[in-house]
């Protein structure tokens, strides 16, 4: 029952957001984790990004995340990351306005080390625009606004709804991540506790 409580408050907080976000675009950040032969994720950045520049508005920066690897048939293994930035370099996207964040394993650390690298180039947490498949965006969501205390400036669903077992999947996943957090002592908006436990799981899995 608390499971389902959980699923039901976040995607009401989801569904209260601002979709899609309002302009001015700053930092759309794209999670790691979507399918590399299909790439929605990036494709709705992309859309995003191109809708901007033909109406002559201040484009946003495009941040990538994911330090898993993927390959493809004929390709060398490379991160998530560059993946993505690959995709956009090849839609004419300039190299500039793309930054990767190439150690993230995990949708936390997407969000934790994603902000990291906007914030180091001048972009707030709260003008930080989420980008992913709609299946993922409620545990995405949540994530996000337990690290820095509040939700980003808004969402991007890429439109893919994902399989009858993705979506019963991200409940528990949520949960799992809920208890995982209470577990290692972290509160909502503690951001250096976030990025420690997030670097240290980078570390045990390099280590192994």
């Amino acid at each position: 029952m608390r499971l389902l409580q959980a699923c039901a408050m976040t995607t009401t907080a989801l569904e209260n957001d601002r979709y899609p976000p309002h302009p001015p675009l700053v930092g759309l950040l794209i999670l790691g984790g979507e399918h590399p032969n299909g790439q929605m994720r990036s494709h709705a950045a992309l859309t995003c990004y191109l809708q901007c520049h033909a109406q002559a508005k201040p484009v946003p920066r495009l941040i990538v995340s994911g330090g898993a690897h993927v390959t493809r048939t004929g390709h060398a293994v490379i991160s998530e990351a560059q993946h993505m930035a690959n995709y956009l370099l090849a839609a004419g996207v300039p190299a500039a306005h793309i930054w990767q964040e190439n150690q993230a394993l995990d949708t936390l650390g997407n969000i934790v080390l994603g902000a990291d690298i906007a914030l180091k180039r001048g972009i707030a947490s709260r003008n930080i625009v989420l980008v992913s498949d709609n299946f993922h965006l409620p545990r995405s969501h949540w994530l996000f606004a337990h690290v820095f205390g509040h939700p980003p400036q808004g969402i991007l669903p890429s439109g893919a709804l994902g399989s009858r077992l993705l979506r019963w999947r991200e409940p528990l996943a949520l949960a799992v991540q809920r208890l995982s957090l209470k577990h290692a002592g972290i509160t909502a908006a503690d951001i250096a506790a976030h990025r420690h436990y997030v670097l240290r799981k980078i570390e045990r899995q390099s280590i192994s």
